[in-house]
């Protein structure tokens, strides 16, 4: 009889970002391998989430909601510390019994799940949090001194913890140096979920394609230079005919988005190249399929990305990326076989940009490539094969492992 687990997942809150991916793409793994997964948020909003998360697929319980998300409009990561570990006690608390519980972005859960449930508890890293708070001093380093202490303290409690990069694992021995080494499992994508549609190169336009939130660490402002820099670069007939696309996730409610875009927009006015950028905001999963299947490449831009799904997409269909060589990008793509790594430099990328636009035939090349790299190393059939290992080993020894009926 194949072994069923009682397996949970504590996240704080379930919107459309990389690390909610992961998280359902994991509990939707392990839940088609046989076993039965619960997911606890603080906070579910059906109008800005992935389908798996409302669509009843998985089994979602929201505990919490009714604590604030912040307090005058400060003490955003206390909140958000109260409010996961609200939903890490609500789930201890249960009569059911878990076998493995997973926690991510919030470690300060950890302790918790440990003292009070008999689960294995396994810590998937999205990159360390003291790294991702402001760096301030005076009354905020203050602030910020007991968080960073019960981060390390809480990700020692974990019986295994995970990683998604080699450079996530890196910062980590960095930042925690007195920790373990973590293990890493790279996130996958749906790659038969991409088709294999044409690149367009009958087209008259050559579209260049970027992706991602309007979010200033995503660097997009680089995307549009760099298409300035292909006037240089191109003959006048190619450049001509080169038009970036920008579309990136766009919350209404938030203001630093809006602003982004706004900030896109007045660079490439003063670019010069206004005419031939054109935002797309918010695509849903139709719109972005349609938006690779007509693009010649991918331009991903942000630097230091802790993992990156963007070129995962991208090679997925069979689409050659331009992205900056450092970060999980790096780990991702080869370079000069499935797209190029460039300093983040708009010359740099301006010639990155310009070798596939005046050779369609190489970027088609590449992008066979990358599907054929990222099918065999990166899809979510691959992370859902290591995942189940994983959790295979860690309650291997487990006294309390009990098989589901």
């Amino acid at each position: 009889m194949r072994r069923a687990l009682r397996i949970g997942f504590v996240h704080p809150q379930l919107g459309v970002g990389g690390a909610e991916r992961l998280v359902l793409d994991a509990a939707t793994c392990l839940q088609q391998a046989g076993h039965r997964v619960t997911i606890v948020t603080s906070r579910l909003d059906r109008d800005h989430c992935f389908a798996a998360a409302c669509d009843g697929s998985i089994e979602v319980r929201v505990c919490g909601d009714f604590l604030p998300l912040q307090i005058a409009g400060r003490l955003l990561a206390p909140c958000n510390i109260g409010r996961t570990c609200y939903a890490a006690l609500r789930l201890a608390l249960t009569r059911e019994h878990f076998d493995v519980i997973f926690a991510d972005l919030v470690s300060q859960s950890i302790p918790i799940l440990r003292l009070m449930t008999p689960a294995k508890i396994i810590f998937y890293c999205h990159f360390p949090d003291r790294l991702l708070a402001a760096q301030r001093g005076g009354l905020y380093r203050w602030y910020r001194a007991p968080i960073d202490w019960s981060e390390r303290v809480a990700i020692g409690m974990a019986h295994l913890v995970l990683v998604n990069s080699r450079f996530t694992a890196s910062e980590m021995k960095r930042t925690f140096p007195r920790l373990g080494a973590p293990r890493l499992l790279y996130p996958g994508v749906e790659v038969a979920g991409f088709g294999q549609n044409g690149d367009g190169a009958g087209e008259d336009t050559i579209t260049m394609l970027s992706i991602g939130r309007f979010d200033p660490r995503k660097n997009v402002r680089l995307a549009i230079e760099a298409l300035a820099a292909l006037d240089h670069a191109l003959p006048l007939a190619i450049a001509s005919r080169v038009r970036l696309v920008i579309a990136g996730g766009l919350d209404p409610r938030a203001v630093e988005p809006a602003r982004t875009r706004r900030e896109l927009e007045a660079l490439a006015q003063r670019r010069g190249v206004a005419a031939q950028v054109v935002f797309r905001t918010s695509p849903d999963d139709g719109e972005l399929r349609e938006l690779l299947s007509r693009c010649r490449c991918v331009v991903y831009t942000p630097e230091y990305e802790h993992f990156g799904y963007g070129p995962l997409e991208a090679m997925a269909a069979s689409r050659a990326v331009v992205a900056v060589n450092n970060g999980g990008p790096a780990e991702t793509i080869v370079d000069g076989v499935t797209g190029f790594l460039c300093p983040p430099e708009p010359e740099a990328f301006g010639a990155a940009l310009a070798v596939l636009a005046s050779d369609p035939a190489r970027a088609e090349r590449m992008g066979r490539a990358g599907r054929e790299h990222v099918a065999g190393k990166f899809s979510k059939v691959a992370f859902g094969a290591k995942l189940e290992q994983i959790v295979e080993e860690t309650i291997s020894n487990s006294p309390e492992y009990r098989t589901l009926e």
